[in-house]
């Protein structure tokens, strides 16, 4: 073997290598977590990509994110293969394409920070770290409606002190200061003996990760003052742990409700204000049931309290049906619906099939369980007389900018109904949950959480899960939160920091490109191939 191809070896071990720390700092199974690693998870494909060529470093890119992804997303062919029937080559097949596409992205910032690096004018520890988080903040959106699931930022959501910077840009900055500790570690290690420029970016980066940890414990004490003098609210949750292969069975419904029925009983001895069921708890158009009051609605007017969960909907518009999956809100007794959301960010392939007409064979492969529905168009919070809470559906917690849509439109608490059966006993919904905390902390918001299967849970505005039940079982879960009046920067910009990040690389990586022309291109020809 000769240097080159030994060289090409070595490179992408060392990219191999920071895939497997980087899928173990995300929520493994059973709630297991291994946080540290993010903030060193990076350096061995760091110092791979040193000398390469920007070819070579897209593929060294393309390295870590296969198998990274891998590790994080193992879990989606068992949804697919149980749930929807689809058989198990093409299940494995869809878990490829899809983490092929995200490791693409990875590919696309090796690439970019290779282009960068030709222009030695540029600071690498701070622009690869600003171009990390462009490259989250476009797979949030590309393609079909994005998927920011396990950004770089979520692998610290137990670490309380240093996800209080979210409340001012959002997951995207904590993602930003992981980087660039990563980019400034390997700089470190690279220059062994280190240089005076190596010191210096690690006092950089080091200086960054305290004054976020100074930050995080200032923030905190501001956040809980702020709360001490609001008013109470008991809530309780219930996780009726439906098995997904039975509850959308006709047969079935009564019982569904029933059990929930009891469970909220028992939690109804001590009175509570909230009271919340899971998503579609109720596997009927609940607007029906509404508009006849029949004996669903007689069920569940048997609560001194208010209750939301989820149903779904039918609405006749235009000659046709449109399908929707919401969550409905009862005054106690059910003596008023006080509003119904209807879910505005819906899962590709799961509740509808993107391109349909030209895609019509994914739906007859799943032998039609790809879902039918519409997406929501309205933000909606629903009012009490004590409170203004609003309800995220599943899927669309992991999207920051959507949560804070209804926070800046008045919610005082934010709540999320879920059914993650579909992902059985995996790190997924581990996964899942661990989105809630930078949620409540980015909008600084008590965050309440009913999953039918689990986790349900409760976090604080400082994003402590205050409470949670555990998978698979049938549970009940009490707690207290109280309304916010806090309106976070976060809450009111965005997405500005990463918009920013975005913007900024763009022109970095312009103007590496135009000097790199005015030089013949002569570094990235030079492959060392």
């Amino acid at each position: 073997m000769n240097k080159t191809k030994k060289e090409f070896l070595v490179q992408s071990l060392l990219s191999g290598f920071s895939g497997i720390l980087l899928a173990l700092s995300f929520p493994l199974a059973q709630g297991r977590t291994l946080t540290i690693l993010g903030w060193f998870a990076l350096v061995p494909f760091l110092l791979a990509l040193k000398n390469s060529s920007p070819k070579r470093a897209f593929f060294l890119g393309l390295v870590l994110g296969i198998i990274a992804y891998l590790g994080i997303l193992y879990w989606i062919p068992y949804c697919m293969i149980t749930y929807a029937n689809m058989p198990r080559v093409l299940a494995y097949f869809a878990l490829f394409l899809l983490v092929l596409i995200l490791a693409g992205y990875l590919g696309l910032f090796s690439w970019l920070l290779r282009i960068l690096a030709l222009k030695s004018r540029f600071n690498l520890i701070i622009f690869g770290a600003l171009l990390w988080v462009a490259i989250e903040y476009l797979r949030s959106y590309f393609p079909l409606g994005g998927f920011p699931w396990a950004l770089l930022g979520n692998s610290q959501y137990k670490f309380i002190q240093i996800i209080q910077i979210s409340d001012l840009a959002g997951v995207w900055l904590v993602s930003w200061l992981v980087a660039l500790v990563n980019f400034s570690i390997a700089g470190f290690v690279e220059k062994i003996p280190p240089n005076k420029k190596a010191l210096r970016e690690l006092g950089f980066g080091s200086a960054c990760f305290f004054l976020a940890l100074i930050y995080g414990e200032v923030r905190i004490k501001q956040v809980e003052r702020a709360f001490q003098a609001k008013p109470e609210i008991k809530v309780g949750i219930v996780q009726g742990n439906i098995d997904q292969g039975i509850k959308w069975s006709p047969g079935y419904f009564w019982a569904g409700i029933y059990r929930h029925k009891a469970l909220s009983q028992s939690l109804l001895k001590e009175p509570k204000e909230l009271l919340i069921w899971p998503e579609s708890v109720v596997t009927s158009f609940f607007n029906h049931h509404w508009q006849e009051q029949d004996k669903v609605v007689s069920a569940l007017s048997d609560f001194d309290t208010y209750l939301l969960f989820g149903s779904i909907a039918k609405e006749y518009k235009d000659g046709r049906n449109f399908y929707f999956n919401s969550a409905y809100l009862l005054a106690p007794k059910a003596q008023a619906l006080l509003g119904r959301y209807d879910k505005i960010h819906l899962v590709p392939f799961g509740e509808y099939v993107p391109m349909g007409r030209l895609l019509v064979w994914v739906d007859a492969i799943a032998r039609g369980n790809t879902g039918a529905s519409s997406p929501g168009r309205e933000i909606k919070v629903f009012e009490t007389p004590g409170f203004k809470i609003a309800c995220v559906i599943c899927y669309e917690l992991i999207f920051p900018n959507l949560v804070r849509k209804f926070v800046k439109q008045g919610a005082e608490i934010m709540s999320t109904i879920t059914n993650d059966a579909w992902f059985g006993k995996t790190s997924a919904p581990y996964q899942h949950n661990s989105q809630m905390v930078f949620r409540a902390v980015e909008n600084r918001v008590y965050f309440l959480r009913s999953a039918n299967t689990g986790i349900s849970s409760i976090s604080d505005p400082v994003g402590r899960i205050l409470a949670q039940t555990e998978i698979y079982e049938v549970a009940e879960l009490s707690g207290v939160v109280k309304p916010s009046s806090i309106r976070s920067v976060y809450t009111r910009f965005g997405d500005w920091f990463a918009i920013f990040s975005s913007g900024l690389t763009i022109l970095a990586v312009m103007f590496s490109l135009k000097g790199s022309k005015s030089k013949g291109l002569k570094e990235v020809r030079d492959d060392r191939e």
